[in-house]
């Protein structure tokens, strides 16, 4: 299930995936009480609507695009997302613990 993609053409989207390097992206991860807090590097990455999120059996699948490649990360979590956001080249999730 797709999450997120605010993207405006899919297809210029589909060209870049397989065109650019593809490279994974640094993570961090903070569990809290309520929440687990992920933050994802992806730097060069400007807008949200270059990012798709999507809903794998048990993870979280990351695909962002930066102007010379192609950030990806799977996140092994089955947990609901509760809200997320893009900051200084960071994508910040946060998921009910």
């Amino acid at each position: 299930n797709l999450l997120f993609t605010t993207h405006s053409s899919s297809c210029e989207m589909g060209k870049k995936l397989a065109l650019l390097p593809r490279e994974e992206a640094e993570t961090s991860v903070r569990r809290l009480s309520q929440k687990i807090v992920y933050e994802v590097a992806l730097p060069g990455v400007q807008r949200l609507e270059d990012i798709i999120i999507s809903r794998l059996e048990s993870s979280i699948e990351i695909k962002a695009i930066a102007p010379d490649k192609v950030f990806f990360k799977l996140i092994p979590l089955n947990s609901p997302l509760l809200s997320y956001g893009l900051k200084d080249g960071k994508l910040v999730m946060e998921f009910k613990s």
